[in-house]
């Protein structure tokens, strides 16, 4: 199909690029799991929970809306970006002063030294949402890459350099920091080659006006969507301590590993790429067929592998002193087939221009979600948490896919499911043999 083939060009972009910074994140963790321990790791992901809240805040659907114009003035561009970065001012305020109360709510030592740095990072973030929007919409995979790959090893080389000089929590604390400023910086040089140009501070803060429509349907998944994803974080830092937590953060983002090779890897080309097609559903829906079809064959497959060889995933990419892992990825892998086609949803809500439906649908996740989060956490059993996540995925699955096909594509949702069935039955023998 030519139009799908328009689409698989542009991933095969966006996937190529990216693939070289996933390299470079794995091997930086392997680095930095072997010099820092779980409750390091623990105390900072306590707070880099609440920093992708901020985030949220000051992001507030803009990405995404920016993606979808088609023009937009000098000054318009200048004040969206001088609005971004006000708007990341006082929120990196805001967080720094909250400082105690992140402190009185986890009662975990020490983790209120993270906060200043986090906010750095959160102020740095604001200040690339126009740029980084610019590159997605230009498709420019490459050099947003190329942003990635030079944050990850200066941030990664940085924190190893601190270490030898400062405190572990406050070497790890400021890669986040690092990180972010080598992203920003690289991607706003890289934005003066795009169709809107290099963006400077302006001043026209009401150019985000004919934006809010679409940005405020998208902040709100964002909003709803961030509580559904991040309670357990907050809840497991909470009631089961910064070494439990620094466990389960890192089965989470070894489990998410498929997720970023496969659907993050892909998910910002769809937009930009579906987006031109939006007035022909029938076509859409035809490519999005194909396309996630292709997609659960390789999550099933890439769930099954870390389900058998979880022991030796760990061993090797964390080392010894993080075996508790493994219980835990193994069965977060069992729902990595549904996650790797659910990701890629939202994108397709996005080009179709139906975030409405698409806040509907974080809705119903949340709900599904922090229930499911609950029932694990009261029972402060890590593995049961797992479970209850797994039934919410697929839940979700569902409930995402009934919206888009019954009311976007107005076909039944039994023809995408049907499509499902080899991976599937793949996840029903996972199931079986965790049992």
């Amino acid at each position: 199909m030519s139009n799908a083939s328009g689409l698989y060009r542009a991933i095969s972009r966006s996937m190529l690029g990216r693939y070289a910074v996933y390299a470079v994140n794995l091997l930086s963790m392997m680095v930095l799991a072997r010099l820092f321990s779980p409750e390091t790791f623990g105390t900072v992901a306590a707070i880099m929970v609440f920093f992708t809240f901020f985030r949220l805040m000051a992001e507030a659907g803009l990405g995404p809306a920016i993606i979808n114009i088609d023009n937009i003035s000098v000054e318009d561009r200048n004040g969206l970006f001088g609005l971004t970065i006000t708007i990341g001012f006082v929120l990196a305020i805001m967080f720094a002063a909250l400082g105690p109360i992140f402190l009185m709510f986890y009662d975990m030592a020490r983790v209120d030294e993270v906060v200043p740095y986090i906010a750095v990072s959160l102020f740095v973030f604001a200040a690339g949402i126009v740029p980084t929007a610019f590159l997605l919409r230009e498709q420019a995979f490459y050099r947003i890459a190329t942003a990635g790959l030079l944050a990850e090893v200066v941030s990664t080389a940085s924190a190893i350099a601190l270490l030898q000089i400062i405190d572990p929590l406050h070497a790890l604390a400021a890669k986040g920091a690092v990180s972010a400023v080598a992203l920003v910086s690289v991607s706003w040089y890289f934005s003066s080659a795009t169709q809107f140009g290099r963006p400077l501070l302006g001043a026209r803060f009401s150019a985000i006006i004919p934006l809010l429509s679409f940005s405020s349907y998208q902040f709100g998944f964002n909003f709803i969507n961030y509580f559904s994803r991040n309670l357990d974080n907050i809840l497991v830092g909470k009631y089961m301590g910064a070494g439990m937590l620094g466990a389960y953060d890192k089965a989470y983002q070894l489990m998410r590993y498929p997720l970023m090779l496969l659907t993050f890897a892909m998910t910002p080309a769809i937009q930009p790429v579906i987006r031109k097609h939006s007035g022909d559903p029938v076509l859409v829906e035809a490519i999005h067929s194909e396309f996630v079809f292709k997609l659960s064959l390789i999550g099933a497959l890439a769930g099954l592998l870390i389900f058998l060889l979880s022991d030796w995933i760990v061993l090797i990419i964390l080392g010894d002193q993080w075996l508790n892992v493994i219980p835990i990825i193994r069965i977060l892998a069992i729902a990595i087939p549904a996650q790797v086609v659910l990701s890629t949803s939202g994108s397709f809500f996005q080009a179709m221009s139906r975030a409405d439906l698409l806040f509907l649908s974080g809705i119903l996740s949340a709900i599904v979600m922090v229930g499911a989060i609950i029932v694990g956490v009261s029972e402060r059993d890590i593995e049961l948490l797992c479970w209850c996540l797994v039934v919410a995925f697929h839940i979700n699955f569902l409930q995402a896919y009934f919206l888009l096909y019954r009311k976007i594509f107005v076909v039944p949702l039994r023809k995408h499911l049907i499509r499902m069935t080899p991976a599937a039955f793949i996840v029903i023998g996972m199931v079986w043999f965790a049992w």
